[in-house]
């Protein structure tokens, strides 16, 4: 119960913040939930939509339950790194969350504590992930539709295009 409040406190924080799309993008975070997305690959398509290099894309997993089928996503939270006090443990975690990015995709479609804190904790001018999830982690949700990387690519370019930079 502990964890919830401590978590809800750091959402509440980042529905105050300044939207900011950029003008370009040029550092780009991904958190994935592996069960929805292990075997897409994202560089292919930010680096299509950005023309960035594969190093300026950051993709952090998570998984339920650590298991040795899954050693290859790296770095890869589970719920054991959430602490009883809200905060996460994980040996990659400074490195991961001190970077600030230009834009964040959130690839999970249900909430749960540990993506709500990673999220939250993940320093991004810009945020896009699905309307299922909790509003306040995106500044711009896609519909539950867009399963592919292709729908979710193509509908993310749609409308990213059409929003206004501001300064």
């Amino acid at each position: 119960m502990f964890r919830k409040r401590v978590i809800e406190k750091t959402l509440n924080a980042l529905s105050y913040r300044t939207i900011v799309k950029p003008e370009s993008v040029s550092s780009v975070a991904c958190l994935i939930d592996i069960s929805i997305l292990a075997d897409m690959d994202l560089d292919h398509y930010i680096k299509e939509l950005f023309e960035i290099q594969k190093n300026r894309i950051t993709k952090i997993y998570y998984a339920p339950k650590s298991s040795k089928d899954l050693s290859l996503y790296y770095p890869q939270f589970n719920n054991r790194h959430l602490h009883w006090d809200g905060t996460l443990l994980h040996p990659m975690k400074k490195k991961v969350l001190s970077k600030k990015y230009d834009l964040l995709f959130n690839f999970f479609r249900k909430d749960n504590l540990v993506l709500q804190s990673i999220s939250s904790h993940i320093k991004a001018g810009f945020r896009v992930g699905y309307v299922t999830a909790d509003h306040r982690l995106n500044d711009l949700m896609l519909g539950e539709e867009n399963k592919t990387a292709d729908q979710f690519f193509n509908t993310f370019n749609t409308f990213f295009s059409k929003i206004n930079t501001y300064e």
